[in-house]
């Protein structure tokens, strides 16, 4: 191959790649409550097994029993968030600014005292100023996510819609699947295998990543309703959401109550003891559950857990960081059940390794002969 054919070669795959990226990006109405519903829809399969095993139902009766279930439990935990974004509404502006004023008063203590600190401490004027501006903006912020709940409860009630029907043709799409996947149409057997065996591994992770996040933000509302600290279920809710998001999200889920409850309390001992309720569930979480749970066969290494990051969320923003782990997870997974993609595995990978060569083929390669001469060494020209 000449260099003009690879150049002409690398320049189509680079539109390729482009033409995709804008893709994602232009469509991502359609995408996201697409991956949404097929995610939970993943998730929640084995409860309509359950049902069909304990009650007298087929796929459709399960599925809209479920429906049914969601519907009720997202209104609840709607009404939940609402009554939580209505009081913070109400009492979290004031909190935000006695708290700048206190910061305010001992900087000035502080100049007042020790002349020369002067020079390093910020102007307590400038801290008043902050705190008001952050009662406006957020005033306006729970404002406007009051009046995105709406949409989004109607988006989500969309993605239900989605999964009912996921789940109500679930055999009859299986079967379609394998044929589409099956490299001829004489080895549906093979593709049946790797289908199944790579949707196990990928609704394991995604229910038990999901489960995982339930429980943190549960402990986490728990730990701060026991603290005293205000909006709890909302605190522990932002938690769980969060916790699907790498590093970022966990920072974000502890500063949260940490400075609420600096803001709520004349202490900052109760501030420290909220900061260290939560690093001590993160650190159960991350490092004794997660690990229990699901091992180290999903791990990614960090690079590629950041390029993830970066890639989703600047295509689908707060959503994408939330799904971003779960899309590349499922993506590895699908690479580590492709010989030709098995590069790609190890490379998003920790420790994983391609798996050796079946013993057939190892067979079939050539081995030279011991009468062979051996090749001439180069002189270096």
């Amino acid at each position: 191959m000449d260099r003009a054919t690879r150049l002409t070669n690398a320049a189509i795959m680079t539109l390729a790649v482009l033409a995709l990226i804008g893709a994602l990006y232009f469509l991502k109405p359609i995408l996201v409550p697409v991956i949404l519903a097929l995610i939970l829809a993943t998730v929640l399969s084995p409860i309509t097994k359950l049902l069909r095993r304990i009650l007298p139902l087929g796929p459709t009766g399960a599925a809209v029993v479920l429906f049914l279930a969601a519907v009720i439990a997202g209104l609840y935990f709607a009404s939940l968030t609402a009554e939580s974004l209505i009081q913070a509404s109400e009492t979290l502006p004031s909190d935000v600014e006695r708290l700048a004023n206190r910061f305010s008063n001992r900087i000035t203590d502080q100049i007042r005292d020790q002349p020369y600190l002067k020079a390093i401490l910020p102007e307590p004027n400038t801290i008043d100023n902050l705190g008001r501006t952050n009662r406006e903006l957020l005033v306006n912020r729970l404002s406007s996510g009051l009046s995105d709940l709406t949409g989004v409860v109607a988006q989500g009630f969309i993605v239900l819609i989605l999964v009912v029907f996921l789940l109500a043709e679930i055999e009859m799409l299986t079967p379609k699947a394998i044929r589409f996947f099956s490299e001829s149409p004489q080895d549906p057997l093979s593709s049946e295998h790797i289908l199944k065996d790579l949707t196990h591994q990928i609704r394991t992770f995604l229910l038990a990543r999901t489960l995982i996040n339930v429980g943190f933000g549960l402990a986490v509302a728990i730990a701060l309703r026991i603290l005293g600290v205000n909006f709890a279920f909302l605190l522990g809710l932002i938690a769980g959401l969060t916790n699907f998001i790498p590093y970022v999200g966990q920072v974000i889920g502890g500063a949260l109550p940490t400075v609420l409850a600096l803001a709520q309390f004349d202490s900052a001992g109760t501030a420290l003891i909220v900061a260290a309720v939560y690093l001590a569930i993160v650190g159960i979480e991350g490092y004794v559950l997660t690990p229990w749970i699901l091992g180290r066969s999903l791990d990614l290494n960090g690079t590629t857990v950041l390029i993830a990051c970066l890639f989703w969320g600047f295509l689908w923003g707060l959503i994408g960081l939330m799904i971003a782990m779960p899309i590349t997870v499922c993506m590895k997974l699908v690479f580590q059940a492709i010989p030709e993609l098995h590069r790609w595995a190890a490379m998003m990978s920790v420790d994983w390794q391609p798996p050796p060569p079946p013993i057939d083929e190892l067979h079939l390669m050539p081995m030279p002969s011991p009468d062979a001469p051996l090749p001439a060494a180069s002189d270096g020209h």
